[in-house]
């Protein structure tokens, strides 16, 4: 204890004193400037001042405000006031959500872009759209609106008739879907019909009918559903003549590029319908007849034919629909005053379309495109021997009257009233036809206030007549070839059959069905 006592009494030893300077009140505590300025007031002699917010004048002096080095300001980062404007501005415009998946194509810009949907999404109306490549701008997203049209097909072939061949499509959007294309934008109902009608083949020696016409058949649905499926906006008329005729000409130049080596000299006319929605797109290259049928009773021809005239054309008519020329169509003829082959337009016949040939062809459709309003009765599409050969375009009106919502029937009746007229046919005869009939709409009642049609009263009584829904008729393609009754192998074939069955459908209609049944039981 003694010597912390003396350490305790002691003074402390006296510092060594520093030269007066800036380092004299080195270690020395004290105010700091801006409490010693706080403290001092303001400088009467200063000619500016900081003016201060309402706010901080009602405040009292020695505030927090007045402790902080930028005493007069508010203080707030330059980033926040971005941040504060930006909300303003958004609060300020209308709320518009953007659809889930779709990215800005732009800094700033309104447009939207999804890659999975393959779309874009405007802000400023929040439509979808696509991109036309035709005319280079964004198109609006067409939705596919169903229409009333009840389309109903059917097709008549002769056996003989070697190098006809046909393509009915009766729902687009599902083949679209086999091929993993989308064909949904497109109007309802959509389908596809088409008549091949070979020439210049050699059914006996090949073996399989038409060698042209067997290819169309099975790759221009290729060439026109990519074109469908690439544009999702609106087809328009035009747009549509346009997806037709390149699908012809592409179609054309892989079948001579395919089949130029070999030699095939084969050939055929082709007529096409292609239906979306209310409208019906025809287009034609050679001599099928195509027609659109009214329910008055008229039928037109929609395109000419691209056929020379014939010497056995006698008719004006037929000298005006059947003899039309080409465009641009070289129509020399040889030594013996006649074209070396009679069509002007056709698929194949790659040696009449070489650069060094006389007789040029061309593989550029004819398309017209028909608007269905409540007046049409139908489509056929007819091959050129058989249309000459019952009589035309009157023939195929009394046909349509006869058969009304019946195609296959109309069809067949074409084709047997041509067999009747020409005797024998030979495979080098095109007979075949295909007839698209639409489902008569009935219109609506103009009076709102008309009270709605009486019941008829349930009547116990034993019914009068007897309702026939089929009336079947075996052929050799059936499974079972025995007919049962008779015990006998049937020798008929299919379109003996479809033609017995005909005559006795235009017989019940004419006669009643009480009086054939009597005809057919005695």
């Amino acid at each position: 204890l003694k010597p912390l006592g003396r350490w305790l009494t002691s003074s402390p030893p006296t510092p060594p004193l520093l030269p007066v300077g800036a380092g004299a009140m080195a270690g020395l505590s004290g105010p700091k400037a801006h409490e010693v300025r706080s403290a001092l007031g303001v400088d009467r002699d200063l000619s500016t001042q900081v003016v201060l917010t309402g706010t901080q004048a009602a405040e009292k002096p020695g505030k927090h405000w007045v402790d902080k080095p930028n005493a007069g300001y508010s203080g707030t980062p330059m980033w926040k006031l971005a941040l504060e404007r930006k909300e303003q501005e958004d609060a300020a415009a209308p709320c518009v959500k953007i659809p889930e998946g779709f990215k800005p194509t732009q800094k700033g810009s309104e447009w939207y872009y999804s890659e999975k949907r393959q779309v874009f999404w405007r802000t400023t109306d929040g439509q979808m759209y696509v991109w036309d490549e035709f005319a280079q701008k964004h198109a609006p997203l067409h939705e596919a609106v169903t229409f009333d049209v009840k389309p109903s097909v059917g097709g008549c072939f002769h056996d003989a008739a070697a190098q006809v061949r046909h393509v009915m499509v009766r729902d687009l959007q599902k083949a679209g879907t086999a091929l993993r294309m989308s064909l949904e934008h497109l109007d309802r109902p959509c389908a596809l019909y088409a008549l091949y009608e070979g020439h210049r083949g050699n059914p006996g020696a090949t073996g399989s009918g038409n060698v042209c016409a067997e290819f169309c058949v099975k790759n221009l649905h290729l060439k026109l559903l990519p074109k469908l499926a690439a544009f999702r906006g609106y087809w328009e008329d035009e747009r549509l003549q346009g997806a037709m005729r390149d699908s012809f000409e592409e179609l054309d130049a892989e079948f001579l590029e395919r089949h130029a080596s070999s030699g095939k000299s084969d050939g055929c006319s082709a007529a096409a319908a292609l239906l979306i929605g209310d409208r019906v797109v025809v287009s034609s290259l050679g001599d099928i007849a195509c027609l659109v049928c009214l329910k008055t009773g008229e039928a037109s021809e929609l395109v000419k034919a691209h056929a020379a005239k014939e010497s056995d054309d006698e008719d004006s008519e037929d000298e005006e629909e059947g003899g039309a020329s080409s465009s641009g169509t070289n129509q020399d003829a040889s030594t013996d005053g006649k074209p070396p082959i009679r069509w002007t337009r056709a698929f194949g016949d790659a040696e009449f379309k070489a650069a060094d040939s006389s007789h040029r062809l061309l593989a550029t459709p004819d398309v017209a495109v028909v608007h269905l309003q409540n007046k049409h009765q139908g489509v056929a599409f007819v091959c050129r021997a058989l249309y000459n050969a019952i009589g035309r375009a009157v023939a195929v009106s009394t046909v349509f009257r006869r058969s009304a919502g019946r195609p296959r029937m109309a069809a067949g009746a074409l084709v047997d009233a041509a067999v009747q007229w020409l005797g024998q046919v030979t495979d080098q005869l095109g007979l075949g036809s295909i007839v698209v009939q639409f489902e008569q709409r009935h219109e609506a009642s103009s009076s709102s206030d008309a009270p709605p049609p009486q019941k008829r009263a349930r009547k116990e009584e034993i019914p009068s007549q007897v309702r026939l829904r089929h009336i079947l008729l075996k052929h050799r393609e059936c499974k079972s070839t025995v007919d049962k009754v008779r015990n006998k192998q049937v020798k008929r074939s299919r379109t003996d059959a479809e033609r017995l069955l005909r005559a006795v459908m235009e017989e019940v209609l004419s006669r009643g069905l009480a009086s054939w049944l009597a005809t057919w039981a005695g």
